[in-house]
């Protein structure tokens, strides 16, 4: 997937841009000290200008005596169900909780996702009570063919391909700042390291359903009455609300910084075919390349922490899910796919630090 044609390497600006077309952006060089790594993710620059708004946030909770299905939960599900564009939000503990709730409240018997997915997407589906079937992807890593039993991953944030967009419920978890079609239901997961992300294990669904909206309320437990043999406890605190009420104050501006970095990563790999195609809300920055283990160790040998995401299909692994046929897609997909640094806060030299180190492993 590397690009063939080779050419020198020129620090200090991407490849490409040196004869008067360069990208929209010039570099800067950035010298780091001896021993700090380029962390694949740094939660730490995004919070520290937020740190008194959300301490704040937390001592209101705890000067109200009121830690559950309290006033800070309502109004995050009402200001999270704006921002996605939807009439109703129903907090719960975690995005496979959210999975879960939306299957079991839309009743489904059987799902079918791709296999190149976390196991927990399977998982929450499978709590459901669904039947879960794996699908082949295609080579642009959406879902093959997807039947109206498809449940989309959005993965890394990339948005859901034509065929992909009718379907009733999409595992969200990857793509805050998506709004959903107006049919579905979508599953967020606020894990820490989102781009909206608790400060711990958090969840939501939105919907434009009333009725669906009223079945996961009783199905997570908001009161002590059992209204529901299926019923869970999964509820969202008032401290993760209150913290998540500050942070989506800022989710615009995390996101286009997200965009940014991957309009960097683009000017410089982009010629050397590493990139994905499509639009997406960079949860992750993925690339693709055939000698992914040797581009991993290189990269970390240089003191750059990079992750695959996910290293092998469900159809490879156990779980309570059926595989049928081949996926030498998936497979292909898996043995290739790399996710660099990227994080609000990620100083835009430390992408191009990075991907001078990438073509300077592709120029070896």
């Amino acid at each position: 997937m590397e690009g063939r044609n080779r050419r020198p390497l020129v620090f200090g600006a991407p490849a490409g841009g040196m004869d008067g077309s360069s990208p929209r952006r010039a570099t800067a060089r950035c010298c780091r000290s001896q021993n700090t790594m380029i962390s694949l993710c740094d939660l730490k620059p995004a919070l520290a200008p937020l740190r008194a708004d959300i301490e704040a946030a937390i001592g209101r909770v705890i000067d109200s005596g009121w830690f559950l299905r309290g006033r800070e939960t309502a109004a995050f599900e009402e200001e999270w169900a704006d921002y996605c564009g939807q009439r109703y939000s129903v907090c719960c503990n975690s995005g496979t909780d959210a999975l879960t709730l939306a299957a079991m409240a839309l009743g489904l018997r059987q799902v079918t996702i791709q296999a190149n997915t976390l196991p927990l997407t399977g998982l929450g589906l499978h709590r459901a009570g669904a039947a879960v079937h794996l699908a082949e992807i295609g080579v642009d890593g959406h879902l093959l063919g997807p039947d109206e039993d498809a449940v989309p991953v959005l993965l890394y944030g990339r948005l859901p391909s034509a065929a992909e967009s009718s379907a009733l419920l999409f595992d969200a978890a990857h793509a805050h700042g998506w709004r959903p079609p107006s049919q579905a239901a979508a599953a967020w997961s606020f894990y820490p390291t989102k781009t909206l992300g608790a400060f711990g294990d958090a969840g939501s669904i939105t919907t434009n359903d009333p009725a669906l909206a009223d079945e996961m309320r009783k199905l997570c437990g908001r009161d002590d009455l059992l209204q529901d043999r299926r019923q869970l406890t999964s509820r969202m605190d008032e401290m993760q609300a209150a913290v998540l009420r500050v942070k989506l104050r800022h989710l615009d501006r995390w996101l286009a910084e997200r965009q940014d970095i991957a309009d960097r990563y683009a000017d410089w790999l982009a010629p050397f075919g590493l990139t994905l195609s499509g639009s997406s809300m960079h949860h992750l920055y993925v690339i693709r390349t055939d000698r992914r283990d040797a581009l991993l160790h290189f990269l970390e040998a240089h003191d750059i922490h990079c992750k695959v995401h996910w290293p092998q299909g469900l159809h490879r692994l156990p779980g309570p899910w059926s595989a049928l046929g081949e996926f030498p897609n998936t497979d292909a997909w898996c043995d290739t796919v790399l996710s660099l640094p990227c994080y609000p806060g990620l100083a835009l030299p430390f992408v191009d630090e990075v991907s001078q180190k990438i073509i300077e492993w592709i120029e070896l």
